[in-house]
């Protein structure tokens, strides 16, 4: 029998059948005030949630076990739940049955503890030996996990911070290290800062499940400038070319002496070379790139900015570009097998193997007839010809192509019919406007009468400019009628293609097959 279960019956004296209520009671907050001595002594961390536990505790026994037990019905044995302040722990207490009721099982306690809201932290092995302990148990029966804090990151410079020193270029590529001024020479690839990586913490979690996170954490403020880049899975700030590292705005910067041999995808400002240039790596990252001679580089273009003013431009692996973003010019030829996204000017020819969304000018012919050979989603301008294998693909899309002409003739052509248009247009509004008011007579108003000067005089400017377009227009009209030797050929051709050749203009919504679109007979030809 459970001690609560015993009820102490003695002859006092008194008159028969009186309960005695103080007794039980009395054992009962004895036992209780033991048990939590024990468990401040057992788990000294927890004194304040253990007194907290307790006012709560000591009512309970009250509104539980006060009253007589005779005449009453049995009761279960019950457990109470506690969470501490900051909830990383919770406590259990469990009330013995009353009047013969049922001991509580541990299924029953865990299902106590789950709807009470406790679910992280559960100390299973330590509730199961408090159950098999029986009478009056305090004990904790769930604990948190506070969140560990992380570590921030740190930059160590292996260099010192010296100022810039301009150095003269001779013979364009030579530097005088001669001169009495400390430098720092610098490699490609060597480490001018370690980095420390942020190291994140980890987050903790309440008894009743709630995240609680960790303390953020600072990257390291990495000084990077010009012509240096994160390398080494981010754990240093490295070279990207052969220079002079110097410091500049708190920044470590390279001025570049050689050619580079690596990626230029961190560049910050211009790079202008006078002579050839070769790349080894990819060009990113809205570098705007110059060189007086050829420029070969050994892997992509994506977001940049590349001009040769005097030679040939090489991409190796294709120019995969950014609308708007991506820009080639050189004053000779333009190779790549690849040409997407990119807005391409080449005085000479252009040689591809693939043309995607781009819109191209070349003073010569446009070639695209290996690999893929396709041209989609293109505008493309040429004074000579073009040839591919494809033009379009099964998607559908939208190619505009003129040939046969100087670049700048179509073009204009095209913006003087317009503007000459709209010349016309005007023009016979006001003679609108003028023989409504002429029709007036006498009757028209003085204010009327400065409206028709005015209008008068509108119209005679635009008989000028009528007159200046019609014979600027005639010249180019001049050029356009001179046979074209321009061509484009194809093997296959999705719709739609849009052809220009002079002032021939044709839409091409058919699929067609082995086409030689060509200017005869004052039409366009396909065959």
């Amino acid at each position: 029998m459970v001690l609560f279960d015993r009820f102490v019956s003695r002859g006092t004296g008194e008159q028969k059948g009186k309960p005695f209520l103080s007794n039980p009671y009395a054992k009962l907050v004895s036992e209780l005030d033991a048990v939590i001595k024990k468990a401040k002594e057992q788990y000294q961390g927890d004194g304040k949630t253990i007194d907290d536990f307790a006012r709560t505790l000591k009512g309970l026994c009250k509104s539980r076990y006060g009253e007589a037990a005779q005449g009453q019905p049995p009761m279960k044995a019950e457990a109470h739940f506690f969470l501490s302040e900051d909830r990383m722990s919770a406590f259990a207490c469990l009330f013995p049955p009353k009047n013969g009721g049922d001991e509580i099982t541990l299924e029953g306690f865990m299902e106590d503890l789950h709807y009470e809201g406790i679910r992280y932290g559960i100390l299973q092995e330590e509730i199961q030996k408090e159950l098999m302990g029986g009478r009056f148990r305090l004990f904790p029966v769930a604990r948190g996990r506070l969140p560990q804090g992380g570590e921030d990151g740190k930059v160590t410079e292996l260099f010192r911070r010296r100022k810039n020193m301009h150095m003269e270029v001779q013979n364009e590529n030579e530097v005088d290290f001669g001169q009495e001024i400390p430098l720092q020479p610098i490699r490609k690839g060597t480490p001018i800062c370690l980095i420390r990586l942020p190291r994140a913490g980890t987050d903790g979690t309440d008894v009743t499940g709630q995240t609680l996170p960790s303390p953020p954490v600072v990257d390291a403020q990495v000084p990077q400038g010009e012509n240096t880049e994160i390398g080494k899975g981010g754990q240093a700030l490295m070279a990207s070319v052969d220079g002079i590292l110097y410091i500049e705005n708190d920044l470590f910067c390279i001025h570049e002496q050689k050619v580079i041999d690596g990626d230029l995808d961190q560049f910050q400002g211009k790079l202008r070379i006078s002579g050839n240039l070769y790349i080894g790596g990819n060009v990113d990252g809205g570098v705007d790139v110059s060189a007086s001679g050829d420029i070969v580089i050994n892997g992509k273009i994506g977001q940049a900015q590349v001009t040769s003013t005097g030679g040939t431009i090489r991409v190796q692996q294709g120019i995969y570009g950014v609308d708007g973003k991506t820009t080639l010019a050189a004053a000779r030829q333009i190779q790549s097998p690849v040409i997407e996204r990119a807005d391409v000017h080449a005085g000479a020819s252009i040689i591809a193997e693939t043309i995607l969304n781009s819109t191209i000018r070349c003073g010569g012919q446009v070639y695209v007839m290996s690999g893929r050979g396709m041209i989609a989603d293109s505008q493309i301008q040429a004074e000579g010809s073009i040839s591919c294998l494809r033009i379009g693909n099964l998607a559908g899309g939208r190619c505009r192509f003129s040939v046969g002409y100087p670049l700048d003739v179509p073009e204009s052509w095209k913006k003087l019919k317009d503007e000459l248009s709209d010349a016309q247009s005007a023009i016979e509004k006001l003679w609108e406007l003028i023989s409504g008011l002429r029709k007036k007579g006498f009757r028209i108003t003085d204010d009327e009468k400065v409206l028709l000067e005015q209008l008068v005089e509108q119209r005679g400017l635009y008989f000028a400019k009528r007159d200046a377009l019609t014979a600027e227009l005639k010249c180019y009209d001049k050029v356009l009628d001179k046979k074209s030797m321009g061509k484009i050929r194809c093997e296959k051709l999705y719709p739609s293609l849009e052809v220009q050749i002079g002032r021939h203009v044709e839409e091409i919504t058919s699929v067609e097959e082995l086409c030689n679109i060509h200017a005869g007979e004052n039409k366009i030809l396909l065959k």
